[in-house]
C-alpha cells in the first residue's frame, strides 16, 4: 500500500530592496517545489509576500501561511529560508515554534496537532534541539543585520543631506529629482507646473479660502496630488506645512543644520519661510475649523429674490434631473401674495450670458496675499521644537533655560507687526477664459461681487421660455439702482 503523501504550505517573501542581483522569485519557488518533491510532499499552498519587509509580522500571506498549520490544511511547512520568515528575531521566532509545535501561543498548552518545518538549506525540525538553536540563531542573525542595514541607511541618509544632497524616499510634492549641479549624486529642484498649483493654494489659504474649498478648486483644475486618488484637507495640509516645501530638510523630525547650527536650506524654494510660517499659523491645529458644507450645486444660490416678498429663492429639484429656484415663503408661514417659480435650466444660461456680454472682454485679476517679517519666528519656532526634543532625552538645567528664552523671544516676536498686504495681479486671462474653466462655487462668487440684486417676477400663465422682463439686474454699486427699484415698486 502506498504510503499517503504529507501535505505541504510553502512560503515565500521578496523584500522591498530586491533588485536583479537578488534571488528571483520565480527561482525561490521553484527550489522549494524541488524540495517537496525530494521529500514526497504534496504542495496544496503557495502563500508569496511580494515587496514586503520582514521586520513586521502582520503580513497577509505569512500568517496564512500559519494558519495552514492551526487548521490542519498542511502537516509541512516550507518556507525558502529563515530570513524570509522574519526580521524580528526572538520575538516572532517563538510564535513560529509554537506553531510548530502545535501549542497555544497564550498558554503554551496543545491546540493542534504538530507539523514539521523544512527549508531549501538543511533546517528541518525533525533533526530536534539542533534544529531549535539553529533556528533561534538565524532569526536573531537576521534581526541584527535587519537593524546594521537600517543604521547604514540612516547614516547614508545623513551624510547626503548634509552635503545638500537628495538621500532617496518618497519625492515631496512640487519637486523632481534631478542630477546635482554641484557635484555627484541626485538632488531636487522645482517642478514648475505642480510648484504654480502649491503657491496658488498658499495664496488662496492666506486669503481667507477654506483647505476644503480650495482642495475641491485643484482637483476641479484636474491637478493631481501624489499619492492619492485626489486633494482631500488632509493632503493639501501637509504640503502646505512641510518643512520641505521651503527647500529645507528634516533628519529624524528636525530641521537638518550645518556645523555652526544653521537650518540648511539645499533646494530651491517653492514657498518662502514667512509664507510657510503664516499657513502653519492659519491652519494651526486647535483654531475652529472652517464650515463650508457641500460643495456648491446651483449657480445663483443666495442671489435670486421674489419680487413679491423680497425673500432669497431657494433651488430645488425634482426627479428627471429637473431643477429650479422658488419661493417658500408661504411654506415656511410667512406671507407672499404671488410666490415665483423659475427653471434654472432657463435663468441660469440667460445671468451667465449677460454676464459675460458685459464683463467677459476685461482682465481678470486675483488677489495676492504677500507676507514677510516671519523668518526670524520660524527660525525660533524651529528651535524652540528642537529643544523640547532634547528635554525628552536631557531635561538638565541649561536646556529649560533655553526653552524659557526661545519661548520668551517667540512671545515678542509674536506681538511685532508683520508685513501682510493684499494686492490684485493680472492672471493673463479675460473674464470670460477664467470663468470657462472655474468650478461652479468661483462662478457664483463673480456673479456675487458684480451683482447686488437679481429680483425675479411672476411669469404669464403657459409661458414656458424664460424672457429678461421677468429679470430685475440690478448690479453692485450702480448708482441708478435706486431707479430701477422705483420702476419695479411703481
Amino acid at each position: 500500500m502506498t504510503q499517503r503523501r504529507k501535505r505541504a504550505s510553502l512560503y515565500v517573501r521578496l523584500s522591498r530592496q530586491a533588485d536583479a542581483e537578488n534571488v528571483s522569485l520565480d527561482g525561490m519557488v521553484d527550489d522549494m517545489r524541488a524540495l517537496c518533491a525530494s521529500e514526497n510532499l504534496d504542495e496544496v499552498a503557495l502563500h508569496i509576500d511580494d515587496g514586503l519587509t520582514g521586520g513586521y509580522r502582520d503580513r497577509d500571506e505569512f500568517q496564512a501561511w500559519l494558519g495552514d498549520a492551526r487548521s490542519g490544511l498542511a502537516e509541512v511547512l516550507v518556507p525558502y529560508n529563515t530570513d524570509r520568515l522574519t526580521r524580528e528575531g526572538l520575538n516572532v521566532a517563538a510564535s513560529i515554534l509554537d506553531t510548530v509545535e502545535g501549542k497555544d501561543p497564550t498558554s503554551g498548552r496543545e491546540a493542534h496537532r504538530p507539523v514539521r518545518l523544512v527549508d531549501c538549506f538543511g533546517l528541518d525540525s525533525l533533526h530536534g534541539d539542533a534544529f531549535r538553536f539553529r533556528f533561534v540563531i538565524q532569526a536573531e542573525v537576521g534581526r541584527a543585520e535587519r537593524e546594521r542595514m537600517r543604521q547604514r541607511s540612516k547614516d547614508r541618509a545623513r551624510r547626503l543631506r548634509n552635503a545638500g544632497r537628495w538621500a532617496g524616499g518618497p519625492i515631496p510634492f512640487g519637486y523632481r529629482v534631478v542630477d546635482n549641479p554641484d557635484g555627484p549624486g541626485k538632488a531636487l529642484d522645482v517642478e514648475p507646473a505642480e510648484a504654480e498649483a502649491v503657491r496658488q493654494a498658499a495664496e488662496e489659504v492666506l486669503a481667507g479660502d477654506s483647505l476644503g474649498k480650495v482642495a475641491r478648486r485643484m482637483n476641479h483644475a484636474g491637478v493631481k496630488p501624489r499619492r492619492a486618488h485626489q486633494w482631500s484637507r488632509v493632503t493639501l495640509r501637509r504640503v502646505l506645512t512641510g518643512d520641505h516645501i521651503t527647500g529645507r530638510m528634516t533628519v529624524n523630525g528636525r530641521l537638518a543644520r550645518d556645523a555652526d547650527g544653521q537650518i540648511l536650506a539645499p533646494f530651491p524654494p517653492v514657498l518662502s519661510v514667512a509664507q510657510l510660517t503664516a499657513l502653519r499659523a492659519a491652519l494651526a491645529d486647535g483654531k475652529a475649523p472652517v464650515h463650508t458644507g457641500r460643495a456648491l450645486a446651483h449657480l445663483l444660490s443666495g442671489l435670486l429674490y421674489c419680487h413679491s416678498c423680497g425673500r432669497s429663492l431657494s433651488a430645488s429639484s425634482r426627479k428627471g434631473g429637473y431643477r429650479f429656484y422658488r419661493c417658500y415663503s408661504r411654506a415656511g408661514g410667512g406671507l407672499c401674495e404671488r410666490p415665483v417659480v423659475v427653471s434654472a435650466g432657463a435663468i441660469e444660461p440667460y445671468v451667465t450670458d449677460r454676464y459675460l456680454a458685459a464683463v467677459g472682454h476685461l482682465p481678470m485679476y486675483k488677489e495676492r496675499t504677500v507676507v514677510s517679517g516671519l523668518e526670524e519666528l520660524a527660525a525660533v519656532e524651529e528651535d524652540i521644537r528642537d529643544t523640547l526634543s532634547d528635554l525628552a532625552t536631557d531635561a538638565n538645567a541649561d536646556t529649560f533655560a533655553r526653552l524659557q528664552r526661545l519661548q520668551a523671544r517667540q512671545k515678542e516676536l509674536s506681538e511685532m507687526d508683520t508685513d501682510r498686504r493684499t494686492e490684485l495681479v493680472p492672471t493673463g486671462q479675460t473674464m470670460a477664459e477664467y470663468w470657462a474653466g472655474a468650478m461652479l462655487a468661483d462662478r457664483r462668487a463673480l456673479l456675487a461681487d458684480a451683482i447686488d440684486e437679481l429680483i425675479v417676477r411672476p411669469g404669464r400663465q403657459g409661458q414656458r421660455k424664460f424672457t429678461e422682463d421677468r429679470l430685475v439686474w440690478i448690479w453692485a454699486d450702480d448708482p441708478d439702482a435706486g431707479e430701477e427699484e422705483d420702476a419695479l415698486d411703481g
